[in-house]
């Protein structure tokens, strides 16, 4: 058992975190813990990936996730956003637009962190 956060401490970690531990369910193994990059967007969690993902097609299996936010250095600093929920997959081009222009004006960290080229492996990705 915690300490409850207010709502507006909530909305703070989420706004403030450069990212997040987004959980998926895999059949029949532990579940996928992944860093995301994301944005906290009218109460919802929103975050872009490629498609073709492993983590997508865990998801498409099963949407049930865990997202963790967390912070402090010390014990008595540590800070924990737990969000479960069910995640919504959108292959629809303009989802996808609104997301990847959304999230960095939501996290304007993001556009200082962003290559301006991606390393050669990742290219074809992005």
């Amino acid at each position: 058992m915690g300490i409850e956060l207010t709502q507006a401490e909530i909305d703070e970690s989420l706004l403030r975190s450069p990212r997040l531990i987004l959980c998926v369910s895999r059949d029949g193994r532990a579940p996928l813990p992944v860093p995301m990059w994301f944005g906290w967007i009218d109460g919802r969690i929103v975050m872009h990936t490629v498609a073709a993902s492993r983590k997508v097609a865990h998801l498409r299996r099963n949407p049930q996730v865990a997202c963790l936010v967390e912070s402090g250095e010390h014990y008595y600093t540590l800070k924990a956003v737990l969000v479960l929920g069910t995640c919504e997959v959108s292959d629809d081009p303009e989802d996808v637009r609104r997301a990847m222009v959304a999230i960095p004006e939501n996290k304007p960290l993001y556009k200082q962190l962003r290559p301006e080229r991606w390393p050669p492996h990742l290219e074809r990705l992005y």
